[in-house]
């Protein structure tokens, strides 16, 4: 823990940091929480209060100010010890100056892709500590170098509802078709697969590369996505921009989706389920 967050209070239990901490940060303030209260919502403990543009400056918004404090001073330590992120994340991002991080945060021309994080995390809605972390590694923020891969157990082992619940209804698509087409063609040709046992094992193995190739790659995925949208949205607000109404519009747009989610893992066991009757109707 950085010895900035000695002695000042976690918004969540409102206990003082002591040494020995497991200290995280709101990617959006920079307030410091222990990790385990942050972990009970999954948000902020002040969020209500980023509307009004609070940035953590070593005291909460219903503290008073420490004048020996100022912003520059203030740092954000992006330790993720004990998470399942730990060995991508920490050599790509260690510790920043909160100046650096805010500019990088909110301005667009710093990222390849011309889209800010703010707006980033704003479409991404919900898991932000997660996919900020993610972005982070996959933009090189902090000086790392730049990274297609981060580790996300759902984007692969609950494909395609995962895509599905973040719109990625393409993708979703796409996931169901491949991950169905080797047991199709096994059910349209059941007696030569049993005669070529090693075809068999060979679509159980792509079947498993899959889902390991989108537990590294899927946020990746998620990332370009999210870009596309926001420069979409983006065009509709051009005059507006850095208006609550554009921000609510990007929010709107990324916010996850479990009637969606719903409906493509139905669609999935109902081809799967046509699929295990085939060889019946033959």
């Amino acid at each position: 823990m950085r010895t900035e967050f000695y002695g000042k209070h976690c918004p969540v239990c409102r206990n003082s940091f002591r040494e020995g901490d497991n200290v995280v940060v709101c990617p959006v303030c920079g307030t410091p929480h222990h990790r385990e209260c942050y972990a009970k919502d999954n948000k902020c403990g002040v969020e209500e209060y980023h509307a009004s543009g609070f940035v953590w400056k070593g005291y909460l918004p219903d503290e008073e100010a420490d004048p020996e404090i100022t912003a520059d001073k203030v740092e954000i330590d992006f330790d993720t010890e004990g998470t399942d992120n730990t060995n991508t994340t920490q050599q790509n991002i260690n510790t920043v100056p909160y100046a650096e991080f805010k500019k990088s945060f909110e301005d667009p021309s710093l990222g390849d892709d011309g889209v800010s994080m703010k707006e980033l995390t704003a479409f991404a809605s919900r898991s932000l500590f997660h996919y900020v972390q993610a972005f982070s590694v996959i933009r090189g923020f902090g000086g790392g170098k730049k990274r297609k891969t981060f580790f996300n157990i759902c984007s692969g082992f609950l494909a395609p509802m995962h895509q599905f619940y973040r719109k990625m209804d393409l993708l979703g698509i796409i996931m169901i078709v491949v991950t169905l087409l080797p047991s199709l063609l096994i059910a349209l040709n059941e007696s030569y697969f049993i005669a070529n046992q090693s075809l068999y094992y060979l679509f159980n193995f792509l079947s498993i590369a899959e889902q390991i190739l989108l537990c590294l790659f899927g946020d990746y995925l998620y990332y370009r996505h999210a870009v596309r949208k926001i420069r979409s949205i983006r065009e509709k607000y051009k005059d507006n921009i850095n208006s609550d109404e554009y921000y609510a519009a990007l929010e709107l747009a990324g916010r996850p989706s479990l009637p969606r989610a719903i409906i493509g893992t139905l669609v999935f066991v109902l081809c799967s389920s046509l699929i295990l009757i085939i060889p019946g109707a033959q």
